[in-house]
């Protein structure tokens, strides 16, 4: 909803752009820029070009969209009128670089703008350099499929507000009680979502501090030096809608703009190994890989930030000439440098390594894979958050039924916070739920929000776990070294039509799940649709030693227990082979006792679940599932027979009815015990 609103609000801000940027002559504006001191100052690693007449055409309508937002001007004056006030001036040089023509267009555009109240709370997104650009724009309107590609290779996803204040809120929390508040360092700021956010957690933390000096605790880099520019003037507008504020415009945004750099955030360093440089200097990169230190950038900065926050890039390294130099100093690719790394690891500790005051906070919003993907990037990310001393918190969100980033950006994502104090030599992790919400339950989605305390290492990923019943059940499962792989003969992939004639000791899992794991075994001939197409998506086929072991190893599989085993360890989506394998269910389930009671109750749970067979067609190929939802007494007595094998409690076998109910309805608990978990 916030996409598509700031879509088309954004329209006329950004037909006004386009027909300036047009109209404009590149010879100029650079002596224009540089004449009105509003050069923007760009490193010679710039990823991200813009030409000067874009910038300038950016600056001119950002300026009359930051008067109009905050009621300076009214809708039905013009880019002169803006400019007038913002420069404290009746004519100003930047009018001379068009046509009276264009101006009258231009302010004919701006003219539709609707209520100023509306645009300044959506200011960053209106500013969005790339444009409206995602999944469902191009539905609506094929144009902006540039736009999307745009963002894609830059991986610039941005941030909806209301995640950006619970973030920040909660990073900034442990500082609540200092008379000082701390600075803040956005690496990758964007259009100041998250400053934004901060300066308001400032301002309602800090009320005695005005508006203007609060903003002089924040900093941010970026790539983009349009981003950068609209971030300034977001800022801006939250200043000068505070009272106390007296500073002229260009005073208070050249003020703002002194902590802002276009630098890549990954050439930062803690040391200290270039000469200082003033903001207004160009800033250079003599060899690849070329270094700077943060107060170098921003000399009025006393030390490192206190508090780091973000929304990294969700992109490829890409093939730069610093990759070795990367390799050198980051441990998140030490071990494979290579263009198709993952960017968001290396910005993560990114955090850490700026953080070299004893006491430092961070907070991060990045993909799902954070927990589960067993990548060596992945791995090396999760080790160094073992060895790294204070607490780490993270909170995980699935993408269905509704998206942590909206439904234009159907993205799993994990917020993690990270905070220490002076003298703090462990680390502590805490987790919560792979989240299911829905649209209705947003805001109390995050105001329930809790975290468990976990000892289990986090090496090959970081459990979702909600309470201590389903730490300590974890833990148990954890230091169980008999997994499933070690009772079947073969595993493959194969397609839905092989499995119609398979052996009775076969069994099957579908690659991707959701509310049950797609398990059965050889389905009946008259399942099949007639005359349909089956899908060609391969299946997990399973060769059990005998049809007692597939029996068994079906009731297993079809445990509420063994999904909220997938729910804890996987992506909430995908099945994989390695997620079969490593199911902690191994050959003592299967001893001759055990598979007995467990065969008994599979063949019963097969003879139920195999009269309701769900057949879903996509693009005319049928799918066959067969889900044990509805069975809750068979499936209760297979968790109870898994529990007692390995001494869980009973409080598990309820925690996991009502577990699985609550994920498929997608219900946000806000009725947590808080002795339950640590937050």
């Amino acid at each position: 909803m916030l996409t598509s609103t700031a879509q088309a609000f954004g329209r006329p801000i950004r037909e006004a752009a386009k027909l300036l940027n047009l109209a404009l002559s590149p010879k100029d504006c650079t002596g224009i820029l540089d004449a009105c001191g509003m050069q923007q100052t760009r490193s010679s690693e710039t990823w991200i070009a813009r030409t000067d007449s874009e910038m300038l055409a950016w600056l001119l309508v950002s300026i009359w969209l930051t008067a109009f937002s905050t009621r300076a001007i009214g809708r039905e004056e013009g880019i002169r009128d803006a400019t007038s006030w913002f420069f404290a001036e009746t004519t100003h040089e930047l009018l001379q670089a068009f046509s009276p023509r264009v101006e009258a267009d231009v302010d004919r555009l701006l003219s539709k703008c609707d209520e100023a109240s509306s645009y300044h709370q959506l200011l960053p997104y209106v500013l969005d350099p790339h444009g409206p650009g995602s999944r469902l724009s191009i539905l609506r309107d094929v144009n902006t499929r540039a736009a999307r590609d745009r963002k894609r290779s830059t991986g610039a996803y941005y941030t909806p507000s209301d995640v950006a204040t619970y973030m920040v809120r909660e990073a900034i929390r442990p500082c609540s009680t200092e008379c000082k508040p701390p600075n803040i360092f956005d690496p990758a700021c964007g259009t100041a979502v998250f400053l934004r956010a901060a300066l308001a957690s400032l301002r309602d933390t800090w009320p005695d501090l005005s508006t203007q000096t609060l903003a002089t605790r924040l900093f941010g880099t970026d790539i983009d030096p349009l981003a950068l520019q609209a971030a300034n003037f977001v800022l801006l507008a939250d200043c000068l809608v505070d009272a106390s504020c007296s500073t002229s415009p260009i005073e208070l945004w050249r003020d703002i703009r002194k902590n802002f750099a276009c630098v890549d955030a990954l050439r930062l360093d803690p040391e200290r190994n270039t000469r200082p440089r003033s903001y207004s200097t160009h800033l250079t990169a003599e060899e690849p890989g070329g270094r700077f230190h943060l107060t170098s950038l921003f000399p009025h900065l006393e030390d490192s930030p206190l508090a780091i926050v973000g929304n990294p890039p969700y992109t490829k390294l890409g093939p730069r000439e610093d990759l070795p130099a990367l390799a050198a100093r980051f441990s998140t690719m030490a071990e494979r440098p290579k263009p198709t790394n993952e960017s968001f690891p290396l910005f993560v500790e990114q955090m850490i390594r700026l953080s070299s005051t004893p006491s430092a906070i961070g907070t991060m919003v990045v993909p799902l894979s954070l927990s589960c993907n067993v990548g060596p990037q992945f791995t090396a990310l999760r080790r160094l958050i073992e060895r790294t001393p204070g607490q780490w918190k993270f909170a995980f969100f699935d993408r269905e039924p509704h998206a942590l980033f909206g439904e234009d950006v159907k993205t799993r994502n994990s917020i993690l916070f990270w905070s220490t104090e002076h003298g703090q030599k462990q680390s502590q992790i805490l987790s919560g739920p792979l989240r299911k919400w829905r649209a209705e339950d947003r805001a109390a989605m995050f105001s329930s929000i809790r975290f468990t305390s976990i000892s289990s290492p986090i090496r090959d990923g970081i459990p979702k776990l909600e309470g201590p019943v389903q730490a300590r059940a974890f833990d148990s499962l954890a230091r169980c070294n008999d997994r499933f792989g070690h009772v079947y003969r073969t595993m493959r992939r194969t397609p839905l039509a092989e499995s119609i004639n398979a052996g009775k000791s076969m069994i099957f899992v579908a690659g991707t799940a959701y509310n049950f794991l797609n398990v059965f075994l050889t389905p009946p001939a008259q399942s099949v649709p007639t005359g349909a197409t089956l899908s060609q998506n391969p299946l997990h086929a399973v060769e059990l030693p005998s049809d007692e072991h597939a029996f068994a190893a079906f009731a297993v599989l079809s445990s509420r227990l063994a999904y909220w085993w997938w729910r804890a360890t996987q992506d909430g989506f995908h099945v994989t082979a390695r997620y079969l394998a490593e199911l902690p269910f191994g050959l003592e389930f299967f001893s001759n006792a055990i598979r007995g009671n467990l065969a008994v109750c599979g063949e019963l749970l097969w003879s139920l679940v195999k009269e309701h067979l769900i057949v879903s067609l996509n693009r005319g190929k049928a799918s066959l599932a067969f889900s044990p939802n509805e069975f809750e007494d068979e499936r209760t007595k297979i968790d109870g027979l898994l529990a007692s094998q390995i001494g869980l409690h009973d409080s598990l076998i309820r925690e996991l009815h009502s577990f699985v109910a609550d994920t498929i309805a997608a219900k946000t608990n806000n009725h947590q015990n808080s002795a339950h978990t640590t937050s």
